[in-house]
């Protein structure tokens, strides 16, 4: 029996590695292509992604002794194929500014999430640990790629001009607004705009300052999402809830306030477990261009960038958005019916840098259909400014979202023609007495805000 034993284990041996030697002969290639225009940063920038992300996201890979046998260099060619398919530091002179600042903060997103670099990459290469110090290094880096907020009278005439048309083709005139969306042409993996055409009407549960790259996002939900915040289902959402982000770029004025300036895109995320079980049971679609309302990307991979982003966010649903609960704390519901505070709907907001606050403006269904059509408000309009301290973004490095709530103040048209002006602030909200003057101004401030732009078809984007 013993020698038997011995016998088969030597044939077994013997055989493993005859395998083994033949897979070496299986190796997909890894080319190190010219670099046609290298990333240009200071050099405590360069090398720290030299060092840590090179490997994998540019054409200068060297692979380690024990990165060479298959089947471990069968990962390693898969890894690196896919990581210079989302970001190739060799291609870097290709992408637009833009595009490289947005390449930065998204890389930045991927350290801190602790998504990158992989796991199974530092287990082995201990150089590509990032460390705290290194990450703040590359954090000032992308900084200087941001956005610097200041006044653009070119940015003011881009919003007056797409306001103007938007409120000319019926802003809130169903019938006109129904014919527009059957301009709009479907995602590219088949998610049509139908399915989410009421999202203007939807509530919102958030709102973003991105400062990385000046834009406004307002975060809404329709109301299978909205009532899963409200009872806590988040985790995972159910199937049936819908995100919408509606992208604005910043319009600052003089004195620090930025508004939500000329509408850039829509974006969604669909929660359907079963039908997009392949995508982390999300589907996602994108409008992009502004009024003219295109699909984004060229083919279905779109998909793929979205998945790329989102991979991180595993432990939220695949989800970046915190929604806001704290509306639980407001003295008296937005849309001033007595119900849940998140049944209201949106009207537009700002940024204030110089109190460090973001606020948003809500409406009931009458004051956002009067804010929509550029008509002055109508007996029974309910108007409410909610105004929060600010934080930084945990998801996000590059963005800034509310903290807690500074104060409410609402607008209410009574029935008989009368404008009744209320504020609340302080530990339990509560209501403050305001000086005739100031209600007066504040009255004027809040009702004077231009609804923000909220397409639901394909128009001319001038």
């Amino acid at each position: 029996m013993r020698p038997t034993f011995w016998k088969a284990i030597r044939v077994i041996l013997l055989i493993a590695l005859i395998v083994f030697i033949g897979i070496q002969f299986v190796r997909p290639a890894i080319d190190n292509p010219p670099v046609t225009g290298d990333l240009v940063a200071p050099p405590e920038v360069k090398s720290v992604l030299q060092r840590a992300c090179y490997d994998c996201h540019s054409n200068q890979t060297h692979l380690a002794w024990f990165d060479e046998p298959a089947p471990a260099y069968w990962f390693v060619a898969k890894d690196v194929h896919a990581a210079r398919a989302v970001l190739n530091f060799s291609h870097w002179d290709s992408l637009a500014r833009g595009q490289q600042a947005a390449s930065m903060f998204e890389s930045i997103m991927q350290i801190e999430q602790q998504a990158m670099p992989l796991s199974q990459y530092t287990f082995l290469h201990h150089g590509g640990v990032i460390t705290a110090d290194e990450l703040a290094v590359l954090k000032h880096y992308a900084l200087s790629l941001a956005y610097k907020a200041k006044f653009d009278s070119a940015r003011d005439r881009a919003a007056a001009q797409q306001y103007a048309t938007w409120i000319s083709a019926g802003g809130a005139d169903p019938a006109r607004a129904l014919a527009a969306m059957s301009t709009v042409k479907p995602e590219y993996n088949g998610i049509g705009y139908e399915q989410v055409a009421g999202w203007i009407n939807w509530q919102p549960v958030s709102t973003t300052e991105r400062y990385d790259n000046g834009s406004l996002r307002v975060i809404l939900g329709n109301d299978v999402l909205v009532r899963a915040i409200r009872e806590g289902h988040m985790h995972p959402y159910p199937d049936g809830a819908i995100f919408a982000k509606a992208a604005y770029a910043q319009n600052p004025d003089s004195a620090g306030v930025i508004r939500a300036g000329a509408f850039i895109q829509v974006e969604f995320m669909i929660r359907d477990s079963k039908k997009y079980a392949k995508t982390f049971g999300w589907g996602w679609g994108r409008w992009v261009k502004g009024l003219a309302m295109k699909p984004f990307g060229q083919d279905a991979t779109l998909v793929t960038s979205c998945m790329n982003c989102h991979r991180p966010m595993a432990s939220t649903d695949h989800t970046f958005t915190f929604p806001i609960r704290d509306t639980a704390q407001l003295a008296e519901p937005l849309d001033g019916s007595g119900g849940w505070p998140l049944r209201s709907r949106f009207i537009t907001s700002m940024v204030d840098t110089g109190t460090h606050t973001m606020s948003t403006l809500y409406g009931n269904e009458l004051a956002v259909n009067c804010a929509r059509s550029g008509v002055p408000y109508k007996p029974g309009s309910t108007l409410t400014l909610v105004t929060w301290t600010q934080r930084e973004d945990p998801h996000w490095f590059g963005g800034r979202i509310p903290q807690r709530i500074a104060s409410e103040e609402m607008v209410v048209y009574t029935a008989g023609g009368e404008v009744d002006y209320r504020y609340y602030a302080g530990r339990g909200m509560t209501r403050k007495v305001v000086p005739a003057g100031s209600s007066t101004d504040r009255v004027q401030y809040i009702t004077s805000q231009k609804a923000s732009v909220v397409p639901i078809g394909a128009l001319a984007d001038h």
